[in-house]
C-alpha cells in the first residue's frame, strides 16, 4: 500500500493519480484510461481551418478593430471575425481547404453594398467604381482595404467619398504592377456600422 502526505502546494503524481497546486492548495486528479485520437481526420480539418484562418486575419488585426467592432459582443473583434471566416470562408475538403476569397470577410455588417463596384488600375492609384442604388442612403461613406497579395502589409482608409459620388481614386502606390486584394466597405453615415467587405481582385 503506498501512503503519500498532500500538503499544500504539493504536486506530483502517484500511479494513475496527479497531484497539483492551485490558488495555494493541493487538488488531485485521474489520468484518463484512454486518449482521443488527436489525428482524426476531423481534428486535422478543424485544425487546418484554424491554421489558414490565422495566417489570413494576421495583418487585418488593426482594420478588424474597427470593421468587426459590432460584432465583439463578449469576445475580441478578432475573435469574431476568426470565428466567421472558419465557418464560412473555407473552400474545399481537407487535405485541400482554402481560403476562398468570395467569401471571406474583413468587414461585417448590416450597412448594404452596392449591387456593382470595381476597380482598376490607373498612373495615380486605384480608381474605384459602384452603383448607387436608390435604397441605400447616398452619404454612406466609402472604407477600402488593400493587401498586396502573399505579403503582410495592409493599408487602409476611410475616405470622404460618399456612396453618391459613384466613384473614388486611392492615390496609392501601385506602379510595381503586383497583384493586390482590395475590399471595398460601406461605412454608415451616422457612423454606427459597417456594410460586409467585398472582394476586388486587382491584377
Amino acid at each position: 500500500m503506498a501512503r503519500y502526505n498532500v500538503n499544500d502546494g504539493s504536486s506530483g503524481r502517484l500511479g494513475n493519480v496527479i497531484i497539483y497546486p492551485m490558488y495555494g492548495k493541493s487538488y488531485m486528479r485521474s489520468l484518463p484510461s484512454q486518449y482521443n485520437d488527436k489525428k482524426s481526420k476531423k481534428q486535422l480539418a478543424q485544425r487546418q481551418k484554424m491554421q489558414l484562418v490565422n495566417v489570413f486575419l494576421g495583418p487585418f488585426k488593426d482594420v478588424l478593430r474597427i470593421t468587426f467592432k459590432s460584432q465583439a459582443v463578449g469576445r475580441s473583434a478578432h475573435m469574431a471575425a476568426k470565428s466567421y471566416n472558419m465557418l464560412n470562408a473555407i473552400g474545399s475538403e481537407y487535405p485541400e481547404q482554402y481560403i476562398d476569397y468570395t467569401k471571406a470577410m474583413v468587414s461585417l455588417g448590416s450597412v448594404p453594398l452596392p449591387s456593382e463596384a470595381s476597380i482598376v488600375r490607373t498612373d495615380e492609384g486605384v480608381l474605384f467604381q459602384w452603383k448607387h442604388d436608390e435604397q441605400e442612403h447616398p452619404l454612406d461613406t466609402l472604407f477600402v482595404i488593400a493587401q498586396v497579395r502573399g505579403q503582410n502589409n495592409v493599408e487602409y482608409k476611410q475616405t470622404e467619398a460618399e456612396r453618391r459620388d459613384e466613384s473614388y481614386l486611392w492615390k496609392m502606390d501601385c506602379y510595381s504592377k503586383e497583384p493586390y486584394d482590395i475590399w471595398l466597405v460601406f461605412r454608415d453615415y451616422k457612423e454606427r456600422g459597417f456594410s460586409n467587405s467585398r472582394w476586388l481582385e486587382l491584377q
